[in-house]
């Protein structure tokens, strides 16, 4: 999901995505914080998630696996983590590489320490680590925020099957531009095409300022077949061509690829309604 090796699949998310926001480009959905809505109602806090990139010794899979699903996600649940998705890669890209996806409520979580901590205890969080540790070659993790006015949201909670996920860094000084482009002649067209679920999130922390990363779900690997979406959204080879060349002068894709997801890592969902009481 990112530039280099492992770290380029998914934020996602995507978690993806995916799958995630930069200070520079895409500053909109934090600034939202404090914000008034119309009619005075207070704007939506920004939707931030922790996408956590992690290439595994292929030895070491089915125990790396193992402990995710019977340590880690029963230990999130406890504490009261409101989901998790784990993705993997596919046929393309980085082998052996999971990326898990779960939600940023507030940077004062980092204040709190380890989530798990809440549910097993330091010594029960130290165990798993001393397990988890041999079985990892490397981990990165992101802090990305969702960018709602460059996306489409069905609010499904079924997660999708798959996701194709780019990686954009965007040149500087092009943020507004890249943002006019994207609600003006991608999003439209997007949605006149038939896609559901179209996510963009920008990089807060652990990349490069500017980066975005775009989630499109997918349903199977046949969808990636044919034209463009542009295409499919009606418009010719000789309009659609323009249309992408304004966007790669200001938008450079390091990165483009598909991810799978893996229900037996993952629980819950983004888009799932608190239960009330």
């Amino acid at each position: 999901m990112r530039p280099t090796g492992a770290k380029r699949l998914l934020s996602t998310c995507a978690a993806l995505i995916a799958l995630a926001i930069g200070a520079t480009a895409v500053s909109s959905a934090q600034g939202q914080r404090g914000a008034q809505g119309r009619g005075g109602a207070a704007a939506q806090p920004p939707q931030r998630i922790s996408v956590q990139v992690v290439t595994v010794k292929p030895e070491m899979i089915g125990t790396y696996q193992d402990l995710i699903k019977n340590e880690l996600i029963p230990a999130l649940k406890k504490a009261g983590v409101t989901y998790r998705w784990t993705w993997a890669n596919g046929p393309m890209g980085q082998g052996f590489t999971f990326v898990g996806v779960q939600p940023v409520t507030s940077y004062a979580q980092y204040d709190q320490g380890n989530p798990m901590q809440k549910a097993i205890g330091a010594d029960g969080v130290a165990n798993y680590n001393a397990k988890l540790r041999p079985t990892i070659v490397s981990t990165h993790t992101y802090i990305d925020t969702l960018r709602a006015d460059l996306s489409i949201q069905s609010n499904s909670t079924t997660p999708p099957s798959l996701a194709q996920v780019q990686t954009m860094q965007i040149a500087p000084g092009k943020g507004t531009d890249f943002t006019n482009i994207m609600t003006a002649d991608y999003l439209p067209n997007y949605k006149k095409a038939g896609v559901k679920d179209f996510w963009t999130y920008a990089v807060n922390f652990g990349g490069p300022a500017g980066q975005i990363v775009t989630v499109r779900f997918l349903s199977k690997y046949a969808e990636l077949d044919g034209p463009g979406l542009l295409q499919q959204a009606g418009l010719s080879p000789e309009a659609a061509a323009p249309i992408n060349a304004r966007r790669a002068a200001m938008a450079t894709v390091i990165d483009n690829n598909v991810v799978r997801f893996v229900p037996e890592l993952s629980f819950g969902s983004p888009n799932a309604r608190p239960i009330s009481h």
